[in-house]
């Protein structure tokens, strides 16, 4: 049975982090880094992420923009219909650590791939220094953009994290697009 004083004191904390979790952007390009960006946010819960393993890291949610139109959530394997010639963009990620989830470092990078070609070429690149305490955390404001071709293509993000001196591919979050003519 918890006391009220833990109870307040767990209360204090949520709310710092739903507070700092609001104001703090990160603006991130392909791969070379810039003075403009700044740290990625924190949130306390996880909804998608509650579902895996308690000591993966994983993407917990998605939100990207499609052409001019609002931003809309996607979830893992989500397939979208889109037309030749439509942009994709993304706007938010929020990947989650537990607390039992050992790591040293996170990377996350999100590849496009056309026509079913795993080819690592096409790729928006994030800062490699991403937080790696145990909660989740929000990063955004990703300036590149895709500009679809025909065809049945993936869009990957591998969370890539390090224990040690080890690389460990984590989690794959993925949704598949459909554009025609």
């Amino acid at each position: 049975m918890t006391t009220f004083r833990q109870q307040l004191a767990l209360a204090l904390i949520a709310a710092t982090a739903t507070i700092v979790a609001a104001g703090v952007p990160v603006i991130m390009g392909l791969g070379n880094k810039s003075s403009l960006e700044s740290k990625p946010s924190v949130t306390t819960t996880s909804t998608t992420c509650d579902k895996v393993t308690v000591a993966k890291v994983c993407v917990d949610n998605l939100t990207v923009q499609f052409n001019s139109n609002e931003p809309q959530q996607l979830k893992n394997r989500d397939r979208i219909p889109l037309k030749a010639g439509d942009t994709l963009r993304l706007s938010n990620l929020t990947y989650c650590i537990p607390s039992k989830a050992p790591v040293n470092r996170v990377e996350v990078k999100v590849y496009l791939f056309p026509n079913g070609v795993e080819s690592y070429k096409n790729g928006l690149f994030t800062p490699s220094n991403f937080p790696i305490n145990a909660a989740c955390h929000n990063i955004g404001n990703f300036q590149q953009t895709w500009k679809l071709k025909p065809g049945q293509h993936r869009v990957s993000i591998p969370i890539i994290k390090y224990v040690g001196s080890n690389r460990i591919v984590e989690s794959s979050f993925y949704f598949n697009l459909d554009v025609g003519r």
